[in-house]
């Protein structure tokens, strides 16, 4: 309560009025008061309360006489707010689907993509919509406002539909209900119970999939917008998703496994596989592999290892350990090897041209407009839909030219920042390449950063 005034009487009364003068307290202050009500609601009338007088609240506070105890003693219509509108949602949206490190480090992967299941006409969400307000009205008859509440606007997202009035939201298809960045999206899924062998069958399926069990060898699942989520472990294989792929285990690929993704890649571990992620790659072991990320590749934990075979990232390699004391052959590339700035300026070249054939093609279509419109040529129009075909293809042409370039300078950013860092030992055996510039290690080495400038490798 905020006071807006407080009054003391001789006689030892005090009186405070809240700041909307719709409440008003009274309290004794000292020992010797020998008020009556009569003169506590004199008292009241006085500074202008007449109304909503709590004489049992009185009486309480002579019978009692605490000191300094304020007695609400008078009260008018107050003001109801009311309240927003809110949603109710039907599952859990406060789900961490992120993997967990572990305390030595590692990733545990188990609990990944356990998001909540949801059947084909499932309610998802009631809207409760905002509850009505009452204005008030103080001591002085003058009214007080209420605050309102505000409605809410209708959830965005996919995958559902919504009730007549606008309160319920039912889920379309069958598949995994997320709300995330205030959207609401439910994500077709196939859900594949067991294993996958040979007997049930390659599987390509539009949006995610998930298999609780394992994917043996000679199968191939293609998700082609989604990812691909598998609990057990995976053989030799093949699996391609339009974004991730997360083995909650780990892949054998015998040298014939193979994993690509326009998302990251994560796993466990990778041994005897091939891998090319459109992001990351992300495992706690890396054996004799062939593993190839657009951004970074980390291996983590007390004992992440890399082994053998040929690693490639444009930025970081990150591992705790590279190497063994066997001197197995192991190939480190972080950054880029071509001539990135060639590549560029050559694409701004094409770029150029196209945009010098494209005002050709415009002013072509001008003339022809200006012809037509002095001499009523109709013979002209067939022309000039070709040229507009034209102009419209170059237009797409100078478009694909500009998302190559920012491609490209995306990857320039990457690989300046390219570099490979060990947080235990670094084996002999192990050649790493940064931009180009590569240095064969000779002898154990522990904690080190190693990069790239100009020529020459450093190693920190």
């Amino acid at each position: 309560m905020q006071q807006t005034q407080e009054n003391v009487s001789s006689n030892g009364i005090g009186i405070i009025v809240s700041d909307d003068m719709t409440e008003a307290f009274v309290s004794l202050q000292n020992s010797d008061c020998k008020c009556t009500k009569e003169e506590i609601i004199k008292f009241l009338a006085d500074i202008g309360v007449t109304s909503g007088i709590r004489g049992e609240a009185i009486d309480k506070l002579i019978a009692e006489k605490e000191m300094g105890k304020n007695y609400l003693v008078a009260a008018s219509k107050k003001p109801v707010d009311g309240k927003d509108g809110w949603y109710e949602f039907l599952f859990d949206i406060d789900i961490d689907t992120k993997p967990k490190i572990l305390k030595d480090g590692s990733v545990d992967y188990s609990e990944y993509g356990d998001v909540p299941a949801v059947e084909e006409g499932q309610k998802l969400v009631v809207y409760h919509p905002a509850t009505e307000s009452r204005d008030g009205e103080n001591f002085l008859g003058e009214t007080v406002l209420a605050k309102k509440g505000k409605e809410l606007a209708r959830l965005k997202g996919k995958g559902f539909y919504v009730s007549d009035d606008g309160k319920e939201y039912f889920a379309r298809t069958s598949g995994r209900a997320v709300y995330q960045n205030d959207r609401l999206v439910v994500e077709n899924e196939l859900l594949i119970e067991g294993d996958v062998s040979l007997s049930r069958g390659d599987i390509t399926f539009a949006d995610d999939i998930h298999v609780r069990g394992n994917v043996l060898s000679g199968v191939t699942i293609v998700s082609e917008k989604g990812s691909i989520i598998v609990d057990g472990y995976v053989e030799a294989a093949t699996l391609n998703a339009g974004k991730d792929v997360v083995l909650k285990n780990g892949m054998q690929g015998n040298s014939r496994g193979k994993i690509t993704a326009g998302g990251s890649v994560s796993g466990k571990f990778f041994e005897q596989s091939s891998v090319d992620a459109g992001e990351d790659v992300n495992a706690n072991a890396i054996m004799n592999s062939h593993i190839t990320a657009v951004r970074d590749i980390t291996v983590s934990g007390r004992f992440g290892i890399i082994i053998g075979g040929e690693l490639h990232a444009e930025r970081y390699v990150n591992a705790t350990i590279i190497g063994n004391m066997a001197e197995v052959k192991t190939q480190i590339y972080a950054g880029v090897e071509e001539d990135l700035f060639a590549k560029l300026m050559a694409k701004e070249k094409e770029q150029e041209v196209l945009e010098e054939e494209l005002k050709k093609v415009v002013n072509g279509i001008s003339q022809i407009d200006i012809l037509m419109a002095k001499t009523k040529r109709e013979d002209l129009q067939g022309q000039k839909l070709k040229l507009i075909r034209g102009k419209i293809e170059r237009e797409n042409m100078i478009n694909t030219k500009i998302r190559e370039k920012q491609m490209i300078m995306d990857q320039m950013g990457r690989a300046n920042l390219a570099k490979v860092s060990v947080q235990k030992t670094l084996y002999p055996g192990t050649r790493i390449t940064i931009n180009g510039v590569t240095a064969k290690i000779a002898e154990e080495t522990s904690h080190v950063v190693i990069s790239a400038k100009g020529s020459v490798v450093e190693v920190q």
